[in-house]
């Protein structure tokens, strides 16, 4: 029995002389640095990694204990905390670890076998910048000889505790990434911890710590895309600059972060092919060959998938446009809509009273004037004379004083009324109103008389492609132009314009720059949808949160209104002649009626002509009836 037992503990003492301890400091630093950070990035876990499979049975009682009483102060604070060893978080955990919302992974400390581990297990598989990353050192490991084969990405937060001189009390974090994984790891002081005072954190975020790129090379492709995308190129035609609004701002996050830009050009946005390849600028970028595409994305759930976007540049609409119908609409109300209706009434109020007044006037006079005075006017002739002045005509002047007055204040009222009417009949003759064929998508696929586009190898294309409207499905299959799809919104507005019966899918903003560039007016259909605009990145790309902290910064500093109001500036389209004429179609209500008097005044004169012959003949017959009884008697 004695031997049994003694052989036991001869096993436990090998086993335990043979295990590197798991913590290499005083368990109170773990506890306080590892709180103050979790406090400091509001980590919802934490993740204790080491490298001992079962560490309750192969290190010593006390080092087991440690780590328990380790995890149990963390839960304690109500904060998940977990232990295990770096093969079970590959290989158990895997994939899953995206799961965890803000981790906190701590290497406990700086052991061969850790680092041998990490750097050929670990780090080659993880997202390394998706953690937030604690390691603690030892007094005689070095930061360049630890991760001498390990990439810190750009956007990855990973802090070594150090020991600050000779006491356990104190300690210096240092946060450590590399630009790129060619480049040079750099190392700087994220703050410091003592037992008194705890974690002293930065006041900078992240990147205002790290908004240097110290002129490294980062890839930009584009497509021209006037006005807002447009290529410069060398002597040879090839791509060294962009202009533009999207110019300008790679520009400016070019002198922001401190980089080099070298461009590379995309000959369409780019669509996902049957076999899950991509084509075109996200090609380029899913491929690797460029780090950001400089253009006008539309963000889009397909493209999720294998790229990320930036932060929003700007939002927008997109509607389908059609060019402006040739007709305007009849304005059958055009000669009586300056007036309103009690306006007509008090017109024709006032013709009668004028008239019954001239009337009433002359009858009071009759015996006092001019008593041999014949052919008086009856009130109809006197109505329709008055009627004549409100029509700018003459009346014949009356030897009564007033009568006379009365006939000017119905010409001053008719001069006052025939300018107001002719300035407001004027002012609406001017204003076109056109007949739309259509104003959905519905009603376009119901005329059947039109083509229908978008951009080749879009978000646009891809979006009809995969639409689960049926409208938007019978569109695809029937009417879109599927072998002659412009390259750009503005090929596109210029195919509106040169075709006949040809529909274009575009966004409101570019529509609006465009105008004044192309040679019809066009005319929108209702609101399709609104849409996000930005610029994409390599998925897990260490730069996307440099460049959408200087995007931000330049929205939050009106920078990016500025661009709007320099580079995207719309210049009103203006007639050539300098003024708008009146169509033969305004002036169609006043020929019809001119046409219609006519025809009736020759109908009235036909039928006048005939009764008079008819009666002519009459009188005849009778005459000579009654001759022909005078003779027979």
């Amino acid at each position: 029995m004695v031997q049994v037992l003694c052989k036991s503990t001869l096993i436990l003492l090998i086993i335990t002389c043979n295990t590197s301890a798991q913590l290499i400091r005083p368990l109170n630093v773990y506890k306080n640095i590892i709180e103050g950070i979790h406090l400091y990035f509001n980590n919802t876990c934490i993740i204790l990694l080491h490298t001992i499979q079962h560490p309750m049975e192969t290190q010593a009682l006390h080092e087991a204990g440690y780590l328990k009483d380790l995890q149990l102060y963390l839960s304690q604070l109500y904060i998940r905390t977990a232990t295990m060893n770096l093969h079970t978080l590959k290989t158990d955990i895997g994939i899953g670890y995206f799961n965890l919302k803000r981790p906190l992974f701590v290497l406990l400390n700086d052991s061969d076998e850790l680092k041998i581990e990490f750097a050929h297990e670990i780090s080659p598989w993880i997202s390394m910048a998706y953690p937030t990353w604690i390691i603690f050192f030892r007094e005689n490991t070095t930061i360049d000889f630890f991760f001498k084969n390990i990439y810190i990405p750009f956007d990855c937060i990973f802090l070594v505790v150090e020991k600050k001189g000779d006491s356990d009390n104190e300690a210096t974090l240092s946060e450590i990434y590399q630009i790129d994984k060619e480049r040079e790891l750099r190392i700087s002081v994220f703050g410091y911890w003592n037992l008194q005072f705890g974690v002293t954190t930065p006041n900078l975020g992240l990147y205002q710590r790290r908004g240097d790129l110290f002129g490294h090379n980062i890839r930009v492709s584009s497509i021209e895309d006037p006005p807002v995308s447009l290529i410069i190129r060398n002597q040879f035609g090839q791509m060294v600059g962009l202009n533009g609004f999207f110019g300008k701002v790679v520009s400016l996050l070019e002198h922001g972060m401190n980089c080099t830009f070298t461009y590379k050009e995309a000959h369409n946005w780019g669509l996902r092919m049957n076999n899950g390849s991509w084509i075109g600028a996200i090609g380029m970028l899913t491929r690797n060959e460029v780090d950001l595409i400089a253009a006008e994305l539309m963000m889009a759930t397909d493209r999720l998938e294998d790229v990320e976007y930036t932060t929003p540049v700007y939002t927008t609409k997109c509607r389908t446009y059609i060019k402006r119908p040739s007709f305007t609409v009849v304005k059958w109300k055009a000669y009586t809509a300056p007036f309103q209706s009690g306006i007509w009434y008090s017109l024709g109020i006032l013709i009668i009273v004028s008239s019954a007044s001239i009337s009433f006037v002359k009858a009071v006079t009759k015996n006092k004037i001019d008593k041999q005075m014949k052919n008086r006017l009856t009130f109809s002739e006197t109505t329709f004379l008055v009627f004549g002045a409100f029509c700018s005509q003459g009346m014949d002047p009356s030897a009564l004083d007033t009568v006379m007055i009365i006939q000017l204040v119905v010409h001053v009222t008719a001069v006052v009324i025939l300018a107001a009417y002719s300035a407001a009949l004027i002012s609406f003759l001017a204003v076109k109103v056109f007949i739309m064929p259509f104003t959905t998508m519905e009603g376009l696929l119901k005329d059947g008389t039109y083509k229908f586009g978008v951009i080749a190898n879009s978000a646009d294309f891809s979006f009809f492609q995969n639409t689960s409207d049926k409208i938007l499905q019978v569109m695809f299959e029937e009417i879109l132009d599927h072998d002659e799809l412009p390259p750009n919104y503005y090929e596109g507005l210029k195919k509106v314009c040169e075709e006949e019966n040809y529909a274009f899918m575009a966004m409101d903003n570019m529509v609006a720059v465009l105008q004044p560039k192309v040679n019809c007016i066009l005319e929108p259909l209702d609101v399709m949808m609104q849409t996000t605009i930005g610029m994409a990145v390599r998925k897990w790309s260490p730069y996307k949160g440099i460049i959408n902290s200087n995007l931000l910064m330049m929205r939050d500093s009106g920078i990016l209104q500025r661009l709007f109001s320099i580079e995207w500036v719309v210049q009103p389209a203006k007639n050539k002649d300098g003024w708008t004429s009146v169509e033969m179609i305004d002036i169609l209500p006043l020929i019809l009626l001119l046409g219609g008097g006519l025809f009736l005044a020759g109908l009235l004169l036909s039928v006048e002509k005939t009764v008079s012959n008819n009666l002519h003949y009459f009188e005849k017959d009778k005459k000579s009836h009654k001759i022909q009884i005078d003779k027979s008697n």
